[in-house]
């Protein structure tokens, strides 16, 4: 679907898939991401839950802001999986997860304070959650589980728990509700699903299933932290139009070749992968994006899927991945 048709299209009649919460901004809209019969499937959410609060930072510290004009205690009441994300200045798009809030003070998870200055703007939303993109009935049609204890032929959605493993959510029809595997008695259905946050899911029937994610359009840039050595799941963000050119990472990604670059993971259509990489001019490749296996074709054009496996060779630390130019002036 074309961006701005999607961005404009009213996301109450998305019918399979989420139920989205009141929007409060126009840039709305759903995409369709397609869970492969009888495999596992590697994908993204490209639109956000609604803004809870926003405003502009009138103090920063470590892991917090203030914001003098704003009560969280009670706007934020009863909410959980927040994160906040600063939407002004020259890191626009920074997040973290919210530990704690204050009447003026939000506690963050990750100490972004070197990277948001006083009067920059910020946002503060929901995460994602199983209920939040399935539907709490599973109205999204994953294959449930009729066993009372144990996830048997469902389908399962793999979350990313923050510390490089997962959380492995199904829906039990016997319990009428989502589950974690091994927790059988205990609701799942609020699992976070942050907005870096690719997931995947494993599709226990011999049909594809069409899913629908809606909710806001998010325009700003995603910061995600690599750390050397892992290999992290990485949600594409943006609805169309991002490529491996513009998405902006080259100034991000460790150079080389095959065997030292960092490596971007995208799945195909069928379930296999292609590795991209980035390389310096060095006979006989010429400077740009490249294709493992592929020799010195130019690989810049190629387009991101809805999310990615990324591979870190370099250095620990934060990368950018900046909204394609379908998205400027949104």
């Amino acid at each position: 679907m074309p961006l701005l048709a999607a961005a404009l299209t009213c996301v109450a009649a998305t019918g399979l898939g989420q139920t989205p919460d009141a929007i409060t901004t126009k840039l709305t809209g759903f995409h369709t991401v397609t869970a492969r019969k009888s495999s596992t499937t590697l994908l993204g959410i490209h639109f956000v839950r609604s803004r809870l609060a926003s405003g502009k930072v009138d103090a920063k510290a470590a892991n917090s802001l203030t914001d003098n004009d704003v009560d969280f205690a009670t706007a934020l009441a009863g909410q959980t999986n927040l994160w906040v994300e600063i939407t002004s200045g020259p890191n626009k798009g920074i997040a973290s997860p919210v530990s704690s809030v204050s009447q003026n003070v939000l506690t963050t998870e990750d100490d972004i304070s070197a990277l948001m200055e006083v009067d920059d703007t910020y946002a503060v939303r929901p995460a994602h959650t199983p209920v939040s993109l399935f539907g709490a009935a599973n109205d999204a049609g994953l294959r449930p589980s009729n066993n009372a204890n144990t996830q048997g032929n469902a389908d399962i959605v793999q979350i990313p728990n923050g510390s490089g493993g997962y959380r492995y959510i199904y829906y039990s029809t016997v319990r009428g509700g989502w589950r974690e595997v091994g927790s059988p008695t205990v609701d799942a259905g609020n699992v976070p699903v942050y907005h870096v946050d690719g997931i995947w899911i494993d599709r226990n029937r011999t049909t594809n299933l069409n899913i629908k994610f809606a909710g806001e359009l998010r325009t700003s840039p995603t910061y995600f932290f690599a750390e050397t050595g892992t290999k992290i799941d990485v949600n594409a963000s943006y609805n169309t139009g991002a490529t491996l050119t513009n998405s902006g990472l080259k100034d991000y990604v460790q150079h080389g070749s095959e065997t030292t670059a960092d490596l971007i993971w995208f799945q195909n259509t069928n379930g296999t992968w292609s590795q991209y990489y980035y390389t310096d001019a060095a006979a006989p490749l010429t400077e740009g994006w490249k294709q493992v296996g592929q020799g010195d074709a130019d690989k810049g054009a190629t387009a991101f899927p809805s999310a990615f496996s990324f591979e870190r060779r370099g250095v620990s630390g934060i990368l950018k991945m900046v909204p394609p130019p379908a998205y400027d002036g949104l």
